[in-house]
């Protein structure tokens, strides 16, 4: 079947993710930039970017909520008529707490070849948008990422672009915890060699 023969109900056959099937994302009222709890989210998210910047694995660990999901869907080149670019069932990342923290322990204990000397990161955070959803306490909170990397001596520079979409939960003592993020990268081909790191 040919790229202009393609139609939606066989885009869907091919796993990519229709409209209708997305769950409801970013559907509650939106909070003022002005508003405390926006202004807490937003620190949170600067505070996680800035701890992944430095390398501090062990402490990213602490913004994570136990039962966290993390995935980053691969993304496909279609045409404008043909539903989402990004597919159902084939992930980049399909993260939970457990292998995230796996994770963190193979870089920090081991010799992770892609990752031993770290790379040096810079996680630039804006765009932010907070909506309230229909369980108290947790916020559907969207923001865009710039990611730029580089390895080694390396003068070359990496770059990854994308929007996360996070649920951020507000405990009993108002410490916010990532309970779920969606990484919808920019790129069908990921602009860096490897995903030895976290966006």
């Amino acid at each position: 079947m040919s790229t202009k023969q393609m139609t939606a109900s066989s885009v869907v056959s091919e796993g990519l993710l229709e409209p209708a099937e997305q769950p409801t994302y970013g559907s509650g009222q939106r909070l003022r930039a002005s508003e405390p709890v926006y202004l807490d989210l937003l620190g949170f998210l600067w505070d996680e970017a800035s701890t992944l910047d430095k390398n501090d694995l062990a402490g990213w660990l602490d913004f994570l909520d136990p039962h966290i999901l993390y995935t980053m869907p691969v993304r496909v080149t279609r045409r404008r008529d043909t539903g989402s670019e990004f597919h159902a069932a084939m992930m980049h990342l399909d993260e939970e707490y457990s292998s995230l923290k796996f994770r963190v322990k193979r870089f920090l204990e081991t010799q992770a070849w892609s990752e031993d000397p770290p790379s040096r990161t810079r996680r630039f955070v804006t765009g932010v948008r907070v909506y309230k959803t229909d369980t108290d306490g947790d916020y559907d909170v969207s923001s865009s990422l710039l990611l730029t990397r580089t390895q080694d001596d390396d003068y070359r520079v990496d770059i990854v672009t994308a929007e996360r979409e996070d649920r951020i939960r507000l405990g009993d003592n108002h410490a916010p915890r990532l309970v779920r993020r969606q990484i919808l990268i920019d790129q069908s081909t990921v602009g860096t060699p490897n995903l030895a790191i976290f966006l």
